[in-house]
């Protein structure tokens, strides 16, 4: 029995450690397992990442364009801005309206003035009528006559992206006698009640993007005018960069320091030009070569 007892006793303590490495054993092989599915899948993510960025290009921060132009190129000539450097040229123009009343505009284009922005209109900033401005015609009969290149800008008091279409229709029947190459969509505000003060940036914007878009799918160009304070805080530029140019206005400065990407800048609000009484708005529009 003694024999026997101490016999049953070590198998029973070889058992248990044949059973406590098989645990063991198990535990290390789960271990090994769980490791070898992490290096796995680790490998798959950066595989996967690398794909991704060889494929998508990384966001690019904003704004998307910044402008490019050397402005140790600017010069004055005859009393206007020049620019030329070896990517650009420009053109010397004016912006007008009622508020100009009467132009001799043969003496304006002997005074170098190559092109004009001339007000198709507005929307009334309280009521929101449609007007067409009172020296259209007279304006874009004498520009054209006198060989200036004839462009128009409309003011816009829309609330809707309905309204900024409705407007775009109203300038294309506006334009269409006459030859026209680039519309500029111009939204300000004007007082403490005007129809736009209280729209976010984000319906600006989309209300610039429907104007602008039934204006270019006519066939003409389009243009977004404002300060560079508008520009930044009141629209959302990056929104509207690949389907439209800006037509910048900043003055008092010896050239602007705006950082996206501009066709015009409106460099005067008081110039003088021959054949116009009034003072007038002086614009250099900046042309690749």
């Amino acid at each position: 029995m003694p024999q026997t007892d101490s016999t049953a006793w070590y198998n029973a303590q070889v058992r248990k450690k044949k059973r406590r490495r098989r645990i063991r054993i198990s535990r290390i092989a789960l271990l090994v397992s769980i490791i070898i599915l992490l290096v796995m899948l680790a490998r798959m993510l950066f595989s996967e990442e690398q794909k991704t960025s060889s494929e998508t290009p990384a966001a690019i921060p904003d704004p998307i364009w910044r402008n490019d132009y050397d402005w140790s190129s600017l010069r004055e000539q005859d009393g206007h801005l020049k620019f030329e450097d070896e990517f650009y040229t420009s053109k010397f123009g004016i912006d007008v309206s009622f508020h100009q009343q009467e132009i001799d505009w043969q003496k304006v284009a002997a005074d170098g003035v190559e092109f004009a922005f001339i007000r198709a209109g507005y929307r009334g900033y309280e009521t929101g009528g449609l007007h067409t401005d009172d020296y259209f015609a007279a304006n874009m009969d004498g520009a054209s006559a006198a060989g200036i290149e004839t462009d128009v800008y409309w003011f816009s008091q829309a609330v809707n992206t309905e309204e900024a279409e409705e407007e775009a229709a109203y300038v294309l029947n506006l334009i269409s006698p006459y030859t026209v190459g680039t519309v500029a969509f111009d939204m300000e505000t004007v007082s403490d009640h005007d129809r736009i003060r209280n729209l976010t940036a984000e319906e600006k914007t989309a209300i610039a993007a429907a104007f602008c878009r039934v204006i270019r799918e006519a066939g003409y160009s389009v243009l977004v005018y404002g300060s560079d304070s508008w520009m930044y805080t009141s629209i959302h530029m990056e929104d509207l960069q690949e389907e439209v140019n800006f037509w910048l206005a900043g003055y008092g400065e010896d050239y602007p320091d705006f950082i996206y990407t501009f066709t015009i800048w409106q460099y005067s609000s008081t110039g003088k030009i021959d054949g116009i009484e009034k003072d007038c708005d002086l614009n250099l529009w900046l042309v690749p070569k």
